[in-house]
């Protein structure tokens, strides 16, 4: 890649203004160094103590200067691997002259990091090894980094410490200095039996500074099976017995053991011995034959060798030898008759005569002795069954009388000694013979009862139901009789002991695999089948009433809509009875109802129909049902017990739009004030409909609601009609408008398919309220009399348009001096002004000035109604009376404008409220705060920006930002003032830029 080089020539131009000077330049800072730790100041004569004096022209996030004091501090620890080295930060004072602050961040050596393995860190890090574990193989690479590798760092291992137990002092284990693998060494063998289960192991990991981190990993040693047996050696390796050992008696005991932990040890000879027995688990030799060095086949002397094996096939052997010491034998007898109870012999009750029974085993060690045998004592009547020979000791049968084992006794006893023939020395052997007489099955049983009657059975037995039972006894003595069937029986089963019949298959009538009747043949035999006699039972099937009606569905999920003709048919059921008789397949059918369903539905046969009434959607009841009739057909059969099966039908109606809205009245007259405010309720539109949801209507003025905006409008939910604008009985007094009204969502099909509406016929009338004043034209009249005029001056023009011209009142309150003038008034016309009868005019004879009578005359409205609701004005006449004069002068009348008068007097009472005199100010002052606060958020939301900078003083522009990793490198030698265009009034110095 090309290498470019950023030059930065600076042509310098003179300025104003005292140079910006820094209290270190450039800074040191170390990677490690805490957020907020004062770096530098700058310092400027010209704006020392002003406030926000100080700022960085380019950005960073990484440093702040004080605006008042001009300290310079950083917001953050840098990391010397991955943050920028070197930052350049432009300080400004709002003068002439800049100051470049360079900061160098120094790299600051620091301590591997053992967090890595955080088990390892933790001290956790387990690991087992047999203890056969090879040297050198890897156990575990210590796993650490340091951050200072990149600088040339190194990292080397070591182990701190090497703990072990449950014995300690073993040095078995080391690390590599460079890769930190561990392993094992070799300097101390591992040895678990020695005491060796487990090592800790604290590594610590230096760096070339001698900084460390250390952690600590657990090994412990798994135990294997690697030492042989050690046998514990008799005096002088032998031992010595008499030959008089008796049979299985104990001799000695080898032991041998093992350093392994939980090893067993098991023995064995070496070679096969018939005269010792070795028990493979204790060690313990017995004797398994006599000794008698009498026995010229027997030796003095035995060599014995013992191994010994463990659990991991580790062997050891011995090797001792057995001496075998001379004794006197005494008359030897077999011990089976000389010891204990004696010898028991059994014999068959029908043994032939002179049969031999038992032969008496003896002799005397002693050459040339003979022994002879003699029965001591003997049970009852034993001698008469049995002999004993005195030379031979053999016992045989004699010749009568014949054993029979159901009479005689069972059991004959002899006790018999055994001595020397030629002298009664103690020499000699007493033992006991037992003879048991054995019973022989001679018997064959007989049957005590088997029952004679066919046995009727119903079907579905359970499993195991007895049915009868067959007794038969045996004369033999011991003898048992067993039973069976003779042939294969699935359906029946019989117990061979006790002889009971039972079910043994599911019976079931209806299947066409099963029987309907069997004639079971049972045989009964003795022991080993020696004799045996039958008998039979018969036994006959009944059906039972064991099935329900079943029917090709259980359940019916059916949808109509309201309006179904009456007679359609909803579910034809198909149903049938599995029983194989009648009446048990006799089905029949029942409608079980409920109240309201109980006319609208009819069950004919198997046909479920919609009769005799229709369905109807629209009840409350039936919306509580959920639209759903949940009907129940009981379908039976005519067994006993009677079986039935329930049939459901969920019958759900959907909603049809039948009923057109119906009003409570055919036309609706409503009647409202004409002052009535804004929103006044006019009337309500009651309207029904018996569809469902109930009089769910919708209400829309569709005529006669003319006027922008229109006088009345409708809630559309409720059909309350309000005022919309304001009225005018002298306008309109009457209104007539159409009200649409028109069901909804009463059909299953969306709105507006099958919607029903009608019109409303509504006449508002507008009830008058006095809001207007009389009205007089013209306002005020002038006319002239002559001083001798009698009669009506002029007719008084007012009307009120609230107020026919009979309620108008008519009174003259000003100007009528001595009643000269009055009012005529005929009928329902306005009154005329006239003078009086006795009208003065003598007063004014010779006058030869002109007289002027200015009347005031007020007229109200509503004449006898409420005179709080009455309302008045007022209008002038003016009367000139000319003086007399010899020719009588018609009158005149004229209108006139330029007489001052006044035209009419209004009287209103007005309520207004009237604040306290503090109210304004605070007011005032409320205004003057809110327009402050207002100001100050615009000058904080729009401080930085360029176009508000002529509303918003404080505005500064902000330079690039130099505070990338060697974003701009300034050579050494320069001096970097500023990189803004020049001001108004001002001289700058300009950065040229060149590139190569």
């Amino acid at each position: 890649m090309s290498n470019f080089k950023i030059l930065l020539i600076c042509t310098a131009v003179s300025y104003i203004g005292a140079e910006i000077q820094m209290l270190i330049n450039p800074v040191n800072l170390p990677e490690n160094q805490l957020p907020g730790t004062e770096l530098s100041r700058a310092y400027d004569k010209d704006v020392a103590g002003r406030p926000n004096a100080y700022r960085f022209l380019n950005k960073t996030k990484y440093f702040v200067i004080d605006a008042n004091s001009g300290i310079i501090t950083s917001t953050k620890i840098f990391n010397y691997e991955t943050d920028p080295t070197r930052f350049l930060l432009i300080v400004d004072t709002g003068g002439d002259m800049r100051h470049v602050l360079t900061i160098y961040i120094n790299d600051v050596p620091e301590p591997p990091d053992c967090n890595i393995d955080p088990l390892f860190s933790s001290g956790s890090a387990t690991f087992e090894i047999a203890e056969d574990h090879p040297l050198f193989q890897p156990i575990y690479k210590v796993s650490a980094a340091d951050e200072d590798t990149a600088h040339g760092d190194r990292l080397t291992y070591n182990i701190e410490t090497e703990l072990s137990g449950p014995k300690r002092g073993a040095n078995s284990f080391g690390v590599d200095p460079v890769n930190g693998i561990v392993s094992l060494r070799g300097e101390d063998v591992l040895d678990f039996d020695a005491g060796y289960h487990t090592f800790q192991l604290s590594v610590r990991v230096t760096d070339t500074e001698g900084l460390f981190c250390q952690g600590t990993i657990i090994i412990n040693i798994r135990n294997i099976n690697d030492e042989t047996p050690q046998f514990e050696p008799f005096p002088m390796d032998s031992i010595n017995v008499t030959e008089k050992k008796p049979i299985g008696d104990f001799v000695t005991r080898v032991k041998a053991t093992d350093r392994d932990e939980d090893s067993s040890i098991t023995y064995s000879f070496k070679t096969q011995q018939e005269m010792f027995g070795l028990d493979p688990i204790t060690g313990i030799i017995t004797l398994l034959q006599p000794l008698n060095l009498d026995n010229p086949s027997n030796s003095r002397i035995y060599h014995l060798e013992v191994e010994a094996r463990d659990d991991g096939n580790n062997t050891s052997s011995y090797m001792f030898t057995v001496f075998v010491d001379n004794a006197d034998d005494p008359i030897s007898c077999d011990p089976s008759f000389s010891t204990g109870p004696g010898v028991s012999v059994s014999v068959a009750e029908n043994i032939p005569s002179s049969a031999f029974i038992y032969a008496i085993l003896s002799r005397d060690p002693d050459l040339g002795q003979e022994v002879e045998f003699l029965i001591l004592n003997s049970s009852t009547d034993a001698t008469a069954y049995f002999a004993l020979d005195s030379h031979s000791g053999v016992i045989s049968k004699t010749v009568e009388p014949l054993l029979d084992y159901e009479t005689d006794p069972k059991l004959f006893q002899f006790v018999i000694a055994v001595r020397n023939r030629d002298s009664l020395s103690l020499e000699s052997c007493v033992g006991t013979i037992t003879i048991n007489i054995q019973n022989v099955n001679d018997e064959s049983p007989v049957l005590i009862y088997r029952p004679e009657a066919p046995i009727n059975i119903n079907e579905n037995l359970p499993i195991g139901t007895k049915l009868a039972k067959f007794t038969a006894t045996d004369r033999d003595i011991a003898d048992t009789v067993y039973y069976e069937f003779i042939g294969t029986q699935k359906e029946f089963a019989i117990n061979e002991d006790s002889g009971e019949v039972t079910v043994a298959y599911p019976l079931d009538y209806e299947d066409d695999t099963i029987p309907k009747s069997w004639v079971l043949y049972v045989r009964v035999y003795d022991n080993d089948r020696t004799h045996s006699t039958t008998g039979t039972l018969t036994v006959i099937l009944q059906d039972v009433n064991d099935n329900p009606p079943q029917c090709s569905q259980e359940i019916y999920v059916i949808e109509l809509p309201e309006n179904i003709p009456v007679g359609t048919s909803l579910v034809s059921l198909s149903c049938t009875d599995q029983d194989g008789t009648i009446p048990n397949n006799n089905i029949t059918y029942q409608l079980i109802k409920d109240t309201f369903s109980n006319k609208t539905f009819t069950l004919t046969k198997s046909e479920l129909k919609i009769g005799p009434m229709h369905l109807d959607y629209d009840s409350t009841t039936f919306a509580g049902m959920d639209f759903k009739h949940t009907l129940f057909i009981r379908v039976s059969d005519e067994g006993f017990p009677v079986l039935s099966t329930i049939i459901r039908i969920i019958l759900r109606v959907s909603r049809i739009n039948e009923h057109n809205p119906i009003g409570s009245m055919m036309t609706f007259m409503f009647s409202i004030f004409e002052n009535s405010p804004v929103d006044s309720p006019v009337g309500k539109i009651t309207y029904t409909d018996e569809d469902w949801p109930r009089s769910n209507i919708h209400y829309t003025i569709v005529g006669g609601n003319f006027g922008i905006p229109p006088k009345f409008y409708i809630e559309s939910d409720t059909g309350m009609i309000k005022l919309l604008n304001s009225l005018d009985r002298e306008a309109a007094s009457q209104y007539k408008i159409a009200v649409r009204v028109t069901d909804m969502g009463n059909d299953a099909l969306p709105d507006p398919l099958r919607q029903r509406s009608a019109t409303a016929q509504v006449t508002i009338h507008v009830l008058n309220v006095n809001d207007e004043p009389p009205v007089c034209t013209p306002p005020h009249v002038e006319t002239q009399i002559f001083a001798t005029f009698r009669g009506p001056i002029v007719r008084l023009r007012c009307s009120d348009k609230d107020s026919p011209q009979d309620h108008l009142s008519y009174s003259i309150i000003e100007g009528n001096k001595n009643n000269q003038f009055t009012l005529w008034r005929e009928g329902v016309e306005s009154p005329l002004l006239a003078t009086r009868q006795d009208f003065q005019y003598d007063l004014l004879e010779g006058a030869q000035d002109v007289l002027t009578f200015q009347l005031l005359i007020e007229v109200t409205d509503e004449l006898g109604g409420n005179a709080a609701s009455q309302l008045t004005s007022t209008t002038t006449v003016i009367i000139h009376v000319l003086p007399w004069t010899t020719t009588r002068p018609t009158s005149s009348m004229k209108t006139t404008t330029t007489t001052p008068i006044t035209t009419s007097v209004l009287r209103k009472i007005s309520y207004y409220w009237r604040p306290d005199s503090w109210f304004p100010v605070v007011l005032t002052l409320a205004g003057v705060l809110l327009v402050m606060c207002l100001y100050a958020v615009s000058w904080c939301l729009c401080k930085d920006v360029p176009a508000c900078s002529r509303l918003f003083p404080h505005y500064h522009r902000h330079q690039p930002s130099l505070t990338e990793k060697d974003a701009i490198q300034l050579p050494s030698d320069r001096n970097v003032v500023s990189t803004e265009q020049p001001d108004k009034g001002m001289r700058r110095k300009l950065f040229q830029w060149k590139t190569f």
